[in-house]
């Protein structure tokens, strides 16, 4: 929505037409000021927060998470900019002066990690060489006054306004030998290099700050810093507003590629000198011959509003700062720059002559007499326009850790360039929630992302990932990750064979056979019937605990519960059920554990999945057993269903999977299920609470999908349009969408991921899927046998 955020037009006449005509003519003149023709302005630090200036003004500075808005409906942003607004409004009343500040900066990333196979080691290294470092987005917020009681007064205010973005007073710490924030702010603004490890410094800063050699190209406009390395900059100005500001600016300079600065000055104008101000130009515009009757308009709103106490005017000089260590670097990093300006319909200057003004303007002061009196490119907006540019945007960096162990599951990059630590987990600490739901279209790219996500586990020993695969769509994936990979029917399978009579058990056996019953609606007396059943299950012990021996003649000859369950035994007969041969072996293979020893399991389902009768008693029991067996025996596990549109209407199963949805944290475990759209999730009556138990959701896109289903769960416009494929990608684009939810921690993030795995190289050849590469890895397997995975 940061298109219709907010319209200088109504309240602002296009911002630039306000400047005072003396500051505009101040803006063209003869610079004078070089910085470096100066001492720094900087004095001390006084109380550990608030740095002193030569000329005793004093600034206190925050450092700004920010707010991820990919999460946020219209309605909750416009009230985000109101509070932002009105706390522009209440500092620039006690006359601070503001500097805004939002750097981006490449950061070292440590993604080492060890792999239980040679395939997967190959894939870990290529992401390890594609991920070597991170852009970070940093937001600072500075204040500058002469009074002490208003900066600890905006200091409150920031912190109860601007509690949603995260906000911290900049400090020293306690211990003098732990690096200082604050010295790291300083320096940056000194020479451009915001760093964390300086020390603190409390006295003789101008001296003392580290800094490095600057040196001014008056004819490019080029800075050259030289520290431990020569990084070439680059100031390019606003000179013009458009009719409209918003925060999309901001944004798309962040998207870059790029290590840059943005930064805007921002001195209020004395209420009365802002009425006599617009008065003027009231006046000139009721008399002049040419008259623009929308700019009278607008210029009597801003005058009530300036009447009422609620309008802030501020002289402003806004500017990005470029920066590379390579010049060809730095002019094609301008250019794009320029150009996104441009399309915005900003007006800009790239800075020459002016340069060290605008450089030395960054520097904290108080406001002087004349608002703007030091600043090359002043312009007047209202505290409602720096609210607008400046959204304190929050790019989602998933989590560094999860309960298995350290590091992400996969990295991926948003769109801003940042890099995302992807978890399904919602936190760090043991038995937290990772359950997924993932909505995507056939053929959207789902079983490969998927894939390369249950590959990611394997970093973390003893952590078990089994996919419940559809006709052997995953199978080359799972064994060329050096998975083990075998069908259903080669299971030996008794969903009988729980161990102890416990209450447990017994839920999890009258889960299932109300699984078996199919689409059957239950009456309160089928459910007795169903629950003496499970108890006479108790009776027997295995290897005679089987459907057969214990339900063959459960039920009265003529009921229906009887001719359900008639499709699942061998009757006294000798009749054999349709289905008799599947879930009836005397003891069961999964709960023996002879899956645990492998760090990935891929079981195909062949038909089952597409079968709502035969799949959802067979699945529950597989995801049922693995789970217990994995908990008892791995240090985590994580199972993956495909396909479960047609399993989610038995409401056997549905019940199971909410049961799975609430339980499996306590295990160690998650789970994850598929749906080509949330429709039949929705439909479920057991919808609500798997939704409600679901850690992430992960959304490719998929031009069938209801837009009003997408809503329901809590999309915003932005997001279902994507999810519903209507954002236009560019050829070769992959992207996905990841919103992880968990209210009693308040977490509420989303990120648009890039997805495309091609920077995986040659090891791409591991991700693949069909007849035909099921066919190869079958001829592999026969002319090199165990070392079949060397030659793939």
């Amino acid at each position: 929505m940061w298109d219709d955020v907010i319209a200088t037009a109504v309240v602002a006449a296009g911002a630039g037409a306000a400047v005072i005509p003396a500051l505009r003519d101040r803006a063209f003149g003869t610079v004078r000021e070089d910085w470096l023709a100066d001492e720094l302005p900087f004095d001390r630090i006084h109380d550990g927060l608030t740095i002193v200036n030569k000329d005793g003004s004093q600034t206190r500075a925050w450092a700004i998470t920010g707010l991820c808005y990919d999460a946020k409906l219209d309605q909750e942003q416009i009230t985000l900019l109101k509070g932002r607004t009105a706390l522009l409004h209440d500092l620039g009343k006690r006359g601070l002066s503001l500097r805004l500040l939002a750097v981006k900066r490449r950061r070292p990333l440590d993604v080492a990690a060890t792999w239980p196979c040679r395939t997967l080691a190959e894939i870990g290294e290529a992401e390890a060489a594609r991920y070597t470092w991170s852009h970070e987005i940093e937001w600072f917020l500075l204040a500058s006054g002469r009074s002490s009681q208003a900066l600890m007064e905006a200091d409150e205010a920031i912190r109860s306004t601007l509690h949603s973005y995260q906000p911290a007073a900049l400090r020293q710490p306690e211990d003098k030998t732990q690096p200082c924030p604050l010295t790291g702010l300083l320096n940056g603004l000194v020479c451009g290099e915001y760093r964390r490890d300086l020390l603190p410094l409390s006295t003789n800063l101008s001296g003392s700050i580290i800094g490095a050699d600057m040196a001014f190209d008056r004819a490019s406009g080029t800075i050259r810093a030289e520290a431990e390395d020569c990084t070439h900059m680059r100031i390019i100005s606003v000179t013009q507003w458009p009719d409209t500001v918003s925060g999309q600016m901001v944004s798309r300079l962040l998207s870059l590629d790029a290590d840059l600065e943005i930064s805007q000055i921002c001195e209020p104008i004395e209420p009365s000198r802002a009425l006599f101000l617009y008065k003027r130009e009231e006046n000139a515009q009721r008399h002049s011959w040419f008259k623009n009757p929308g700019r009278l308009e607008e210029v009597e709103i801003i005058l009530e509003r300036l009447a009422k106490g609620d309008l802030t005017l501020f002289i402003t000089q806004m500017q990005v700062i470029v920066r590379s260590q390579d010049p060809a670097t730095l002019e094609s990093l301008t250019r794009q720059v320029t150009a996104i300006l441009g399309e915005l319909r900003v007006s800009y200057a790239v800075e020459t002559r002016g340069a060290p003004a605008v450089w030395f303007g960054r520097f904290p002061e108080a406001a002087k007499k004349i608002p703007g009196g030091k600043l090359l490119r002043p312009l007047t907006i209202l505290n409602q326009n720096v609210a607008a540019l400046w959204t304190f945007q929050h790019s989602a960096s998933g989590m560094p850790g999860n309960p298995f162990g350290k590091g992400p599951v996969r990295l991926f990059r948003t769109l801003s360039g940042q890099v995302y630590r992807f978890q399904f987990h919602v936190a760090e600490r043991p038995k937290s929630r990772g359950n997924a739901l993932v909505f995507a279209p056939t053929g959207g790219g789902k079983s490969t992302l998927m894939m390369h996500l249950l590959g990611g586990f394997a970093k973390w020993p003893g952590v078990l990932s089994v996919v419940l695969d559809s006709k052997e769509g995953a199978r080359y994936m799972v064994e060329a990750m050096g998975g083990f990979y075998q069908g259903y029917d080669q299971l030996s399978l008794n969903p009988l064979d729980v161990g102890a009579d416990t209450q447990q058990n017994r839920q999890r056996i009258y889960s299932i056979l109300t699984a078996m019953c199919g689409p059957m609606a239950l009456s309160p007396d089928d459910k007795v019937k169903l629950a003496h059943a499970v108890e006479q299950v108790f009776h027997l012990d295995p290897p005679h605990r089987t459907l057969t021996e214990a339900l063959a003649d459960a039920f009265p000859a003529s009921s229906e519960l009887a001719r359900q369950f008639s499709r699942w035994v061998v009757d006294t007969k000798g009749n054999r059920g349709q289905y008799a041969h599947l879930l009836n072996a005397p003891r069961d293979s999964i709960g023996s554990g002879v899956l645990l020893g492998h760090h990935l399991v891929g079981i195909n389902m062949n038909e089952l999945l597409d079968d709502p009768d035969l799949g959802p008693p067979v699945v529950a029991h597989l995801a049922q057993a693995l789970s217990q067996s994995a908990a008892a025996n791995a240090r985590g596990f994580f199972i993956f269903v495909d396909e479960a549109a047609k399993l989610i209407g038995n409401p056997g199963f549905a019940s199971l999977v909410k049961e799975m949805y609430r339980e499996y944290r306590k295990l160690g475990g998650a789970v994850a299920l598929a749906f080509q759209d949330p429709a039949a999730l929705l439909e479920s009556p057991e919808g609500p609470a798997i939704i409600d138990g679901t850690a992430t959701m992960i959304f490719l896109p998929n031009a069938k999908a209801r837009p009003e289903d997408l809503r329901k769960l809590g999309l915003n416009d932005e997001q279902v349009a994507f999810a519903c494929g209507q954002t236009l990608l560019k050829p070769g684009e992959r992207q996905a969408l990841v919103i992880r939810r968990d209210a009693a921690i308040g977490l509420d993030e989303s990120a648009f991921l890039d997805v495309n795995l091609a920077y995986l190289g040659n090891a791409l050849r591991f991700y693949d899927a069909g007849t035909d590469v099921n066919k190869r890895l079958a001829a592999l397997k026969a002319q090199w046998g165990d070392q079949w995975i060397n030659h793939l």
